[in-house]
């Protein structure tokens, strides 16, 4: 007897480049969305595509990875504007989601496209990216807004940025939060800093931050805001920066070093995989997170998540993300910084409320509604798109 034909409702193709480089941000934020899509999800078939292998445990039924090598040291960007693109074409897909800021260009007109925005630092903060980076965003980025059916961004403060720099219409804008995984929530916390402290060699007494170490993250005010507390006295505690070395690390080192901080006042833990991240969360004393901009800033949630005070910039989306749970202080001001560091080490009644009101924040953003409304956002692209072939 012949096995039963898999039918698919909708033929789904994602760029999955990231899942093949560092699994960091981008990355992260892609592979939850595809395990939520995987649980929920039992009418559509799904085409992952990269120019590298990367792990995907339920590969076979109704997910399939397309893996095409390119020429030697073609960059992915460009990568997936020539041999994805043709691959793409090939698999007559009903529906192409780009994932990393730009979608193939010049795709058939009949092929439903949806975008993802994560952000908007390249026009934003063009100053800071390199040659590359700002040539592939001039070229590919904007024009692959024009061309998406529908574009996806992850905060209120980034579909405002997509309206204002780009001249994106409203309309075309779908807001969909992030999530954070059923891991993260609170552990003991002398358990997890002193797990942290053996695993990393790191002190028992510390405070946390977390994501790629490029200049835009802004962690040259939180090394000044320690400096300022060590040089009053106040504090002892070691902070701990977890995330890959960006761009221009370098030069962020010597102001480190310029203003006479050594080891034992911060360390580099460079990148931490996703399993010890609950108990790095968890063993911090608090959070802190004086980014310029973000489009939603993950690693916020996750802290809060896992019963971490949380002290953070006033821009962009992380009020929209923190609420009333954290302090949010002039991203540019590390007295401001130091002062809020200060109180939370120093007032245990607004450090119980800061917890209590943080895990209550982070119950509103859940990867399985993420990836529900990721879905219904697709069908109803695709169904738009049906209906005016008709």
């Amino acid at each position: 007897m012949r096995p039963k034909e898999l039918v698919c409702s909708m033929k789904i193709g994602i760029s999955a480049l990231p899942l093949s480089r560092v699994r960091a941000g981008t990355a992260r934020v892609i592979q939850c969305v595809i395990e939520e899509l995987h649980k929920i999800d039992s009418e559509n078939c799904y085409y992952l595509y990269s120019d590298r292998d990367f792990e995907l445990p339920w590969e076979g039924g109704r997910w399939h990875k397309r893996i095409v090598p390119g020429p030697p040291f073609l960059p992915g960007t460009l990568w997936l504007q020539t041999v994805g693109r043709r691959v793409i074409i090939r698999d007559r897909l009903d529906l192409f989601r780009g994932t990393v800021d730009m979608l193939p260009l010049r795709l058939p007109s009949e092929l439903a496209k949806v975008l993802t925005v994560h952000d908007l630092t390249w026009p934003l903060y063009s100053h800071i990216a390199g040659l590359f980076h700002r040539c592939m965003f001039w070229l590919f980025f904007e024009r692959s807004t024009q061309q998406a059916d529908r574009i996806i961004v992850e905060s209120r403060s980034t579909a405002r940025d997509l309206e204002r720099v780009l001249k994106v219409p409203e309309s075309k804008i779908e807001v969909i939060y992030l999530g954070v995984g059923t891991a993260h929530q609170p552990q003991d916390p002398r358990a997890a800093a002193e797990f942290i402290a053996a695993k990393y060699g790191v002190s028992k007494d510390y405070i946390l931050t977390l994501g790629t170490i490029v200049p835009h993250k802004n962690l040259i005010t939180l090394v000044r805001a320690l400096k300022i507390l060590r040089g009053a006295g106040e504090i002892s505690l070691q902070l701990l920066v977890a995330g890959a070395r960006g761009g221009r690390f370098s030069g962020f080192l010597n102001a480190v070093q310029s203003l006479g901080l050594t080891d034992k006042d911060i360390r580099f833990l460079g990148f931490v995989p996703d399993e010890d991240l609950p108990m790095l969360y968890s063993g911090s004393s608090l959070f802190v997170f004086p980014s310029l901009y973000e489009g939603f800033g993950l690693p916020l949630v996750e802290a809060m998540a896992c019963g971490v005070p949380v002290v953070a910039s006033n821009t962009s989306s992380i009020p929209e993300v923190v609420g009333d749970a954290g302090l949010l202080v002039p991203p540019t001001e590390p007295e401001a910084f130091a002062e809020a560091i200060l109180r939370v080490r120093s007032d245990e009644g607004l450090r119980r409320a800061m917890i209590e009101k943080g895990l209550k924040q982070a119950t509103g953003f859940r990867w399985d509604t993420s990836a529900r409304h990721h879905l219904a956002c697709m069908q109803s692209v695709v169904t738009r798109k049906n209906s005016e072939r008709r």
